[in-house]
Parts: C-alpha cells; structure tokens; sequence
C-alpha cells in the first residue's frame, strides 16, 4: 500500500456499540451521568441511553470522518472492562469482544487496526493473550489498571515478559479520568515508570499522557525510558481551549523525548452523538498540523519532517503498520 504525501494515522481511537459494553459498567456510567446536575436524576432512567449516542459498530461514520479529515488509518486500543463490569447483568466475552475487533480490521482494507484488550486476572489469561496477538489486525496490548489490578502485581509479569519477547508495545491508560467504577491511581504515569524499572526493554505507549493533571509526571516518566512514547489522544481538549498552552507543552515534550515518540491521537468514540459528521477530528488534525507554523510571533514547535512523525510515522513504527511503512 501506498502512503500519501501528507499521512495522518489516528494512533488512539475507538470504535463500539453500546451493546458490546459490560451492563455493570454502563450502570456505573449512568450513575456518574445522573450526579452531573442538580436535581440528580435516577440511574435508572439514564441506563438504556449510555453510549447508544457513541455507537458505530460497522465503522461507517468512521471512515466517512477518516475520509473527510484525510486520515488514512486508525488505531482502536481494545479495553478489557469485563471483569469490572461484572457486578451486573451480562457481558460480551473478552475473547468475543477482541474478536469484533479482527473482523473489524480484516473488512476494513487496511484502514483499522487494533491493540488487543486483556485483564490479567481472567484466570485463562494466558490462553486469551495468546490468541489475541496470533490475529493479524492486532498489533499491541491494551492495559487499564484502573479496572482493579496492579502493574507490579508478580502474578502479571509473565504478560510483559511476552510483550517484550513479541516486541509488542504495552498501551497503558495515564489519565486520572474515570471515576466510578475506576481506580485510578492505579494507572498513574509514575505507576508505568516503576514498570519500566522492572521491564527496561518494554515499548510502552503512556495513553493520553497524562491528560490533564498528570501530564507532566507522564512527561517526566517516559523521558526516562528509551522506549516510552507519549500518545496525545484527548488533548484536542487543550488546544481547542487554549491553543498556545497546547503548544507550550508539546514543544516541551519535544525538548525531553524527542518528537520521535510523541504519538497522535483522538480517542474520539464515534457515532450519532458523537462527532458523526468528523468536524471535530478535521479541526484537531488542523491544529495538530499547525505545530509546523508559527504562531502569534513564536517559532513553529516541530520541523516539518518532525511533524510527519507526530502525525503518522511514529505510530507506523510503533505499531507496525507496515501496510504504510
């Protein structure tokens, strides 16, 4: 496959339907929702519309955006919420829910790929890990401590032993965003540094760097690492705030890792309620481009050949996507 001049890969996006979510994690959902103003609402009436708004389960409306942004490829970090998710109700398998995700990036001629979702705990994680890097679309782990498990747990050590033995990158959540029924703190930056001190040779991607409260600590943790790379899905919400600060931090960032491990993204979860038409995504890979001008007398943030690599090339590395290599 042939790369166009100008390559954009989306490094951190998703995509689902409502129904492939577990039902104690939408009732926990539901829950945050109904606490969001006064008066509170009942949970209950809330339940049935979580993330039915965020629902594109063919991924039509997500290659009309890719489309219309010039984004040739996206990258979907499977998460693994099934066992926090299960105080209520069914759920869809992991191993079911992965495999959405190769059927999705077979059908998709080479415009999605996926990094497989796996809790640790399952106590056949072994077999799961196993058959999720076997497919073909999948190109990575995703890891969400914040469903309840440690990183330096020794029970898990034999995932990043795998990893490592794969040259797989580790996708580990680094934001304090969450709530119920997350754990957060699990998944603090400084958490995925002392994992790094365990694993040196681990290629791990700090989701979301950190965003907001702790992306200096993210930054100061992968500039440790030969092998840490900040991925910056989320943080159009600082550069359509506060576009000079966004800049301020990425140029920061270049400074410490080099853009050679800074990796774009958007995490947008796409769908009727939830940029359908992709204006959002063409207004953050506007921006996200803007890093090569100048701005209000500044110096642009990266060269063009750096831009190339925040926009694309680092997550063509990074993941392997060398359908674009």
């Amino acid at each position: 496959m042939t790369a166009p001049a100008e390559l954009v890969i989306d490094g951190h996006m998703h995509v689902w339907d409502a129904g492939w979510l577990p039902e104690g994690l939408r009732r926990a959902w539901a829950r945050q929702a109904a606490g969001r103003r006064h008066p509170e609402r009942d949970p209950e009436e809330i339940v049935g519309r979580v993330a039915v708004g965020e629902s594109d389960p063919d991924a039509r409306l997500t290659y009309a955006a890719f489309d219309r942004a010039g984004v040739a490829a996206g990258v979907v970090p499977v998460v693994d919420w099934t066992i926090v998710g299960r105080p209520a109700g069914e759920h869809l398998p992991v191993a079911d829910l992965n495999a959405r995700y190769e059927e999705l990036s077979a059908a998709s001629a080479g415009r999605l790929f996926y990094c497989g979702g796996l809790d640790p705990r399952h106590p056949d994680a072994r077999e799961l890990f196993e058959r999720i890097v076997a497919q073909p679309g999948c190109r990575g782990l995703k890891l969400y401590p914040a469903a309840g498990w440690d990183l330096r747990d020794p029970a898990h050590s034999w995932l990043f032993e795998e990893l490592v033995e794969r040259n797989l990158p580790a996708v580990i959540h680094t934001s304090p965003l969450g709530g119920d029924p997350l754990q957060v703190i699990r998944c603090r930056p400084a958490e995925v540094g002392a994992l790094m001190a365990v694993h040196p040779t681990l290629t791990v991607v700090f989701a979301h760097a950190g965003l907001d409260a702790w992306w200096a600590e993210a930054l100061d943790c992968a500039s440790g690492w030969q092998r840490g790379y900040l991925e910056l899905s989320l943080w159009q919400r600082v550069a359509f705030e506060d576009y000079a600060e966004f800049r301020d931090r990425v140029g920061r960032m270049r400074r410490q890792v080099g853009a050679h491990r800074i990796v774009f993204g958007s995490d947008i979860i796409r769908g009727p309620r939830s940029d359908p038409d992709g204006t959002e995504l063409v207004r953050w890979v506007e921006l996200a481009r803007g890093l090569a001008e100048p701005y209000r007398g500044d110096r642009p943030v990266f060269a063009r050949e750096e831009l190339d690599l925040f926009l694309a090339h680092n997550a063509v590395r990074l993941f392997d996507l060398k359908e674009y290599a």
